[in-house]
Order: C-alpha cells, then structure tokens, then sequence
C-alpha cells in the first residue's frame, strides 16, 4: 500500500500464466559502455542497501534496452530472479483504481466532480470532497497508515481488515482534515475509497473491474488483484529485523489491508505495457486523460514532484512508485524519449522507506541527464 521516501526527496508513495509478451527484440542493445555503467549502479546499491534481489526493464526505442536480473529470489534456497517474477506493486495499484474511476466517469456512471455526499454522505466535509479531490491526493482526509498501523501490520501480515474499515479509522481522526483542495498531500485512504465507490457503483469486486477493464484489454496476463495471501511463483519478499540482524519472509499478507490502494501484483512485461498506455491515455477519453495528466506540485516537495489524476509526474517522469512490506517498485514513463524503466526490488522494512527509489533516480539520471533535477 503505502508511501515513502524515494532517495533523497519525499515521494508518497502494493496470475495467469507468466509470459514475455513484450518487444523488446525489436530495439537495438545499449552499447557496452552503457551496459557496464548500469550494471555498476545496480551492483552498488545491491551492496550499499543489502538488497537480496532487484530486477530491473530499461526500454527506449531506437537507442536501447536494459532488461536484467541480480541476486535471489529465495534467501534459503537461493533460487535466483526472473524476469518473469510477478511481485506485489503496492502504491502502482492507485493508478489502476483511478483508471478505472476514469472510466466510469467517460460511461457517465459518475462524475469525477460528484461530492461524497452522493456515496457516503455521514462521512465527514462530504460535502466538500469531491472524487476529484481523492483522485488528486488533496481531498483533505488523514490518512490512517501512519508509522503506528504500519508496525501493527508487520506484526500481523494476515489480521483481518477491510476497506470499510480504513474509512472508520481515517474519520477517527476527521477533526484533523483540512480542507479539500488546499494542498495535495499523499493519503492511501483517498484510494480507499474510490475502490469502494468502484464496487458501490458497478456491483462488482474492485478486483474483477479492474482485470474486466484494464488487464483483459491490455493483455496483462501475469497482472491480478489478489483476493488471498498467496503471492504466485517462488519469489519471496523480505524484511530486515533490525533488533535480530536478519532478513525476515513477508511474502504472504491479506490483500485486504492495501486493497484498492496497494493490493495489485504484477511483473515487469505487464507494467512496461500498461505506463505506457496509462500515460497515452488508451482506455479513456481524450479530454478525460488531458485532466489525468494535469499534475500539481505535493506539499513539502520540490516543485517538480508532482500528482495528477491517479498519476505522479517527477520532472517529466509518468507512473508511479510502490512500497509494500517486502517489495518496493518503480514504474515510469519519460514520453519525449518513449522510455520505460521498471525496478522491482524483494526488500522493503517496517520502516516503508524504498529500496527501489535510489536505483530508479540513479538509472534515470544516468541516461536522461537532460530530464532530470535531482
């Protein structure tokens, strides 16, 4: 589910058959150089962040890609990555829940400028949040996953919870709302509870509307939104316990808790695809992806971090990140290049702070030093 640190700025940011159904035989291979230079980077942060296992897809049409493994997949049986692996997304999730609300909105099921009176209408100031607003992180609610739940969670991976329940626990705290549209400021529950519109709306599980309306026509068929603990395949994720000086297995936990915030998995082939047509707007209306791409600066982040319609934009950077306890990915899309890079990661620690975001800054800078301002 849940935000964190990416490198040195703040960015808040969770089955079928697995198949290679991308290509990549059709772009040339980087030069020697290039390749030496990444190996490098990745090798570095392997070492300097004791990373069990990082797998990452660098794809920039007539220049080159970049598709590898490094280290393991399973700590105690020392099976090492693929590139196949299918891990937990996290945060990317919100993209696809605010896709979907897109789409609703282009069938006229909904509008994105309906306040939640019309849904949830005791829910506090719903009179004033629009979808709108938890679709742009500034509808003013507090978010319930602070450092507190998050360590109740890491003890107990597989306690019951339910999005409705996130919703009671964020108006526990409603006096502390601000008002909607004021500033945006990353809230998982925001994404809460456009799952739950989703499914009030439909009739539907959000886990069946997004694979009927984004995997099937995608073609995403190693991406699903799990209704079970059950992380496909043999990777594993991982937790270093500080206090015991190891890495400890996080690889099953109840989707329930992350739900339509941070509960999708998926693999690196599949993510490639969909940033891009995320990005291209391929599944919504022309003028409805002209406001999902309108982005506005974060609070407390540099003016180039910013978040759009279910969408976040660092310096011309289109996607998202994702921490999950034992996973933490990148997925972004640099349009003027038509580049894609994924990194996925098998280590993520109690404290949320990614392990992919230094790789995914390094990499980027590395090629792109004209895009980027980090």
């Amino acid at each position: 589910m849940l935000r964190k640190v990416v490198y040195t700025i703040i960015i808040f940011c969770l089955f079928a058959t697995c198949s290679k159904n991308d290509d990549s035989n059709e772009l040339p291979k980087f030069s020697n150089q290039t390749v030496q230079s990444l190996d490098s980077i990745i090798n570095s942060e392997i070492q300097n962040q004791n990373l069990p296992g990082v797998v990452v897809g660098v794809w920039v049409p007539g220049v080159g890609e970049y598709v590898k493994t490094f280290g393991k997949a399973n700590l105690e049986t020392e099976v090492p990555r693929e590139l196949t692996d299918q891990f937990r997304i996290a945060s990317i999730t919100k993209t696809f829940t605010g896709l979907r609300i897109l789409q609703l909105h282009d069938d006229g099921k909904l509008n994105i400028d309906d306040t939640l009176v019309k849904y949830f209408p005791d829910f506090p100031k719903a009179n004033a949040i629009m979808i709108r607003h938890l679709l742009n992180m500034n509808s003013g609610i507090k978010d319930f996953a602070d450092h507190e739940f998050l360590h109740i969670w890491y003890d107990d991976l597989l306690m019951p919870f339910s999005m409705e329940e996130a919703m009671e626990l964020s108006v526990q705290d409603s006096a502390d709302f601000y008002n909607a549209g004021d500033s945006v400021i990353y809230c998982n529950v925001n994404y809460t509870i456009l799952g739950l519109i989703i499914e009030n709306i439909t009739g539907n599980m959000i886990s069946e509307e997004i694979h009927e309306h984004i995997f099937k026509p995608l073609g995403m068929n190693s991406s699903i939104y799990p209704n079970d603990k059950i992380l496909p395949g043999k990777l594993k994720g991982y937790s270093w316990n500080e206090s015991e000086n190891k890495f400890e297995d996080k690889t099953e936990l109840n989707p329930d808790v992350p739900n339509a915030a941070g509960a999708i998995i998926s693999n690196i082939y599949d993510l490639k695809r969909y940033v891009k047509a995320l990005y291209t707007g391929e599944l919504i209306k022309q003028e409805t992806h002209e406001e999902q791409i309108n982005t506005i600066q974060m609070q407390g982040s540099p003016e180039w971090v910013q978040y759009g319609l279910g969408i976040i934009n660092l310096c011309g950077f289109y996607g998202h990140n994702g921490t999950i306890f034992g996973f933490s990915t990148e997925m972004f899309y640099l349009p003027e290049k038509d580049a894609v890079i994924i990194i996925n990661v098998n280590r993520l620690d109690v404290d949320d702070n990614s392990k992919s975001g230094p790789l995914f800054f390094k990499i980027a800078k590395y090629l792109f030093p004209e895009h980027v301002k980090w």
